[in-house]
């Protein structure tokens, strides 16, 4: 019976193939066989939720060479983790199906979806970090390959490359983390485990922590983390998302709802008992890291015009939320990693319906992105319009959709954190970061459906097919109602959760900055429309926009200036080398061809050349002797 959910992630991976060949030669069902092989591993979670109902974890594992082996462990965490892809590829794939109709490619594109979510789904049921790293690869390159899907066009392109460089950094540093928790552990783990065994390193943390020492963990956990910060887009390394948007809007929903970017958080939260029993240091950088990019990317969103990368710099924002409440428990304990799980599962509901209602406006309006050149269309698409007002108002958080549940928990438990602890810088972070989201989510509603048609593309605008939007009417309808399974997700995962509640005004402040940015939203637009005033020229504003200058760092500084020249030493001297192993294998060729003349095949020269010879070492032996 267990056997059978190893095909939670195989059903996809064999749609991967057959997807490519059926569509081919008829491309008119492309999408229909990786539909199908979704919905059959969604079918699998929700059996495995049941049977978890009862039990504590489905185990099943395989060596495979030494002292590594593979399998699949389905926990809580995973279950509900791995049911969240499911459903959300599944929605998006079945919406891709009217994104991509005429795209001539679209087997190709709906056979790499099936690889990519293979590829997480595997990466959640994973028994082993290795068969993990394994699956976080595979996500690595689909996401690398559906970036990069419109290669023809050069950003596209230029995108991919840039999220597969800067994702390698942190994949470097995660794969040098298991190293060293490998060479810790592999000469004290119990005969038969494997040290690198995920059910054995959350259920052994404590005494792992006190055979190998805390601070050595901590270097472990601060690789892992840095592993989640590339695939997640936390602060430093969150540069690619932005970038990603030039794929089809499709993936971007993928990447930012059901894919890549939540596997980091995921990565983190997996492991948290490594973390909590490791130095404190290293939950403290989870928190710190998670709180300051909710706060940034809320700010850089602000002042872009892209309606795509305007959600991008939100997802990077409901990340920091994420990562800042699992970090949290280093103080709150697991309950931390139950509010960040349940916002990363409200988080992919209503981004992936923010991106597929802009992929029905980019549809429609031949994929003009700049939503300073929009407005007018709550009167030309209704149904869309009110469709991404339900995820503008989840994504801020106002009573009573599920963003507010799920974002306030994480908040009240940055001021139990700031109570227990004395850091206040967690809390602050956050809460300021609410009114940020307002702002620039609502900023955004009103360039794009407030007012008049700035365009012509505007004024020609209108809703799809009801059909089409079907998907989009059950993410509007889970993004109002998930709040009320809210206390049932956080005992699911942890029976023993705390759910906070602070002082009244503590708890109304996140409330009142929502409304409040709200109100500056309305503002801001009101001056963009009439053109009150240009702060295209404000310092501040420059700084902004041009992203705190960290493509600059990274591109023309770092990489131009610093990784360039050494890899071009490094090349010369490789090539020097190499030039020298040539030299000297071409002089032991020659010597060996000078003695193959000795090879004439005369007997008598062979009989003289062997009297010679036993002279030769007889006058040595004699010389010797006299010596």
């Amino acid at each position: 019976m267990v056997s059978i959910y190893y095909f939670i992630f195989l059903l996809p991976l064999f749609g991967f193939p057959l997807e490519y060949i059926i569509g081919k030669y008829r491309l008119k069902y492309s999408g229909i066989f990786s539909s199908v092989m979704v919905l059959g591993s969604l079918i699998l979670v929700i059996l495995a939720y049941l049977y978890l109902l009862h039990h504590n974890f489905i185990y099943s594992h395989y060596t495979w060479f030494y002292n590594i082996d593979v399998g699949i462990y389905i926990s809580h965490l995973t279950v509900i983790m791995a049911m969240m892809v499911a459903f959300m590829s599944l929605m998006i794939t079945l919406f891709a199906m009217f994104y991509m109709k005429d795209d001539p490619r679209k087997n190709i594109y709906f056979s790499e979806t099936s690889l990519f979510i293979a590829g997480m789904l595997g990466l959640v049921v994973s028994s082993n970090l290795v068969l993990f790293f394994l699956f976080w690869e595979i996500v690595g390159l689909c996401s690398y390959l559906l970036i990069g899907f419109w290669f023809f066009k050069p950003n596209a392109a230029a995108a991919a490359k840039k999220a597969f460089i800067v994702t390698r950094v942190g994949d470097l540093l995660f794969i040098i983390g298991m190293g060293v928790l490998f060479a810790k552990l592999v000469n004290i783990v119990p005969a038969g485990t494997s040290p690198l065994s995920i059910p054995y390193l959350i259920n052994n943390a404590q005494s792992i922590a006190s055979a190998i020492g805390p601070d050595v963990l901590a270097l472990a956990t601060i690789l892992f983390l840095a592993g989640a910060v590339a695939k997640s887009a936390q602060f430093p390394l969150h540069v690619w998302l932005p970038d990603s948007m030039e794929g089809p809007t499709t993936v971007s929903a993928l990447i930012h709802a059901a894919t890549m970017v939540t596997a980091g958080v995921y990565l983190v939260a997996r492991l948290f008992p490594l973390f909590y029993y490791s130095a404190s240091f290293s939950l403290y950088a989870v928190a710190i890291i998670g709180a300051f990019t909710a706060f940034y990317a809320g700010i850089m969103a602000i002042v872009v015009n892209d309606i795509k990368r305007v959600i991008a710099y939100s997802t990077i924002s409901e990340l920091g939320y994420m990562m800042a409440a699992i970090g949290l428990g280093g103080v709150i304990g697991y309950s931390g990693v139950t509010f960040g799980m349940y916002h990363l599962v409200v988080h992919a509901v209503f981004k992936a319906l923010l991106f597929m209602s802009a992929g029905v406006i980019l549809v429609m309006l031949m994929e003009l992105r700049n939503i300073k050149d929009m407005g007018g269309l709550f009167r030309k698409m209704p149904v869309t319009a009110i469709l991404m007002l339900i995820g503008v108002v989840t994504l801020a958080a106002i009573p009573p959709t599920a963003g507010y549940f799920s974002r306030d928990q994480i908040i009240s438990g940055a001021y139990e954190y700031f109570v227990n602890s004395g850091n206040i810088i967690p809390w602050l972070l956050l809460v300021f970061g609410e009114i940020l989201t307002a702002i620039y989510a609502f900023r955004l509603y009103f360039l794009v459906f407030a007012g008049k048609p700035r365009s012509k593309l505007a004024e020609k605008a209108h809703d799809p097919k009801l059909i089409y939007l079907v998907p989009l009417m059950v993410l509007a309808f889970l993004s109002l109602t998930l709040g009320i399974i809210q206390k049932p997700f956080y005992t699911f995962l942890d029976s023993s959760v705390n759910i906070y509640s602070p002082p009244f005004i503590i708890a109304a402040i996140p409330v009142i900055f929502s409304f409040l940015g709200i109100a500056i939203a309305y503002a801001i637009y009101r001056y963009n429309v009439k053109g009150y005033t240009n702060i295209t020229k404000n310092p501040l504003y420059k700084i902004i926009k041009n992203k705190f200058y960290f493509d600059w760092l990274y591109t023309e500084i770092i990489s131009e200036r610093i990784i360039l020249p050494i890899s071009y030493l490094i090349g010369v001297a490789e090539r020097k080398f190499n030039d020298r192993i040539d030299s000297a294998g071409k002089d032991i060729s020659d010597i060996g061809t000078d003695f193959r003349k000795i090879e004439t095949g005369d007997i008598p020269f062979y009989v003289a050349f062997l009297i010679i010879g036993m002279i030769v070492i007889f006058a040595i032996i004699e010389l010797i002797g006299v010596i």
